[in-house]
């Protein structure tokens, strides 16, 4: 009976220290799948190997990067082929933090990848990286300097300008006769305005792209709208002896006042770069769903390669004249932007020699 008693509680304590083993393996099973669900939260790629090179943990974010699959324990070299992965690696193996950037190509697309790689004092993980794309922060710093590099380009010529003026009139003070002095005094306000209207134009352009912008549509008569702009804008077109034909008309839903803004840089951009004594016809006209509006000039053209830059800030198609011609060189990027705001499109036709014909579609009225 004793014997029988002993064994009773020596199969108890057995029952009970398997209970307590399996709820621990279960509970190391729910942190671990809780540890991996953290992991594959993460915006950043997550590789981890062992002293052999050996794949530890792997989360998603470095697969989808990758385009790696099931490789939890394979050797590096299966996973990776990039040099300054392996020597990123092989310095935290060492004891030392490494940071390295390096292209992969994704598709057509080229991927730029930041790796920060770190030892780890681990029984099974020796080294760990994070692996973050940074394309997005290259395309902006890149964005960032164009700016910078265009602005400053911009902006020098009527600087030169206004200085000049200036000095010359500070060099002969009291000894200019009145003309002269009205004429460097004109100089130093269209300069000024050209400043303003830089600054104007930048701001504009900046509370459009940051989605700051609220329209107010309503049904537009599109003749209606652009025969006021072709009166507003007869003085200009006089003095380059330009004359303006106007056919068809349409109705369209969009903000009268960012249309006619869209508009009004599509007329000067057409009397600055149409040719003297030439004709710019305007032609509206129903097509499906949409008013569509071509503006016409018969002017140099733009070459093929050119069409889709010319609605970037800033671009000049030829950089050597933007001093003979006055402007921002964000008219275009502006009017792009405030088409397709409301729902329209637009685009260029043009053949070098043949002139240039921006086409613009909005929706229609119903």
């Amino acid at each position: 009976m004793i014997m029988f008693g002993r064994s009773r509680d020596l199969l108890a304590n057995l029952e009970r220290e398997r209970d307590d083993l399996a709820a621990r393996v279960d509970a190391l099973q729910k942190q671990r799948s809780s540890d991996l669900q953290l992991l594959d939260g993460l915006g950043e790629g997550l590789l981890a190997i062992d002293r052999n090179h050996h794949v530890v943990i792997a989360n998603r974010r470095f697969g989808d990067l990758f385009g790696a699959t099931d490789i939890i324990g394979k050797p590096l070299s299966e996973v990776l082929r990039v040099s300054d992965v392996f020597d990123a690696f092989d310095a935290a193996l060492k004891g030392d933090e490494s940071t390295v950037q390096f292209s992969v190509r994704a598709g057509v697309a080229e991927r730029k990848i930041e790796m920060r790689a770190l030892p780890l004092a681990s029984s099974e993980i020796a080294a760990i990286a994070l692996f973050i794309d940074i394309s997005t922060i290259e395309r902006l710093e890149q964005i960032r300097r164009n700016f910078i590099s265009d602005f400053s380009h911009e902006v020098r010529t009527p600087l030169a300008g206004l200085r000049s003026a200036v000095e010359t009139l500070e060099a002969n003070s009291g000894r200019l006769s009145p003309e002269d002095d009205h004429q460097l005094r004109r100089i130093m306000a269209r300069q000024l305005r050209r400043l303003e209207r830089l600054v104007d134009d930048l701001s504009e352009l900046s509370r459009i792209e940051s989605g700051d912008l609220t329209l107010d549509t309503r049904a537009v008569e599109l003749r209606r709208l652009l025969d006021d702009l072709v009166e507003d804008f007869a003085d200009q077109a006089t003095q380059h002896r330009v004359r303006f034909v106007v056919e068809g008309d349409a109705t369209v839903v969009a903000d009268p006042h960012r249309l006619q803004q869209a508009f009004s840089n599509l007329l000067d951009n057409a009397i600055k770069y149409g040719g003297e004594d030439r004709t710019v016809t305007i032609t509206i006209e129903e097509k499906g769903d949409a008013g569509t509006v071509r503006v016409s000039d018969e002017g140099e053209g733009i070459p093929r390669g050119e069409r889709e830059k010319i609605f970037r800030r800033f671009y000049r198609i030829d950089k050597s004249r933007s001093q003979d011609i006055s402007g921002s060189g964000l008219g275009l990027a502006i009017t792009k932007h405030l088409v397709l705001q409301q729902r329209g499109s637009i685009d260029v036709e043009s053949e070098p020699g043949k002139g240039a014909t921006f086409i613009v579609r909005l929706p229609k009225a119903r």
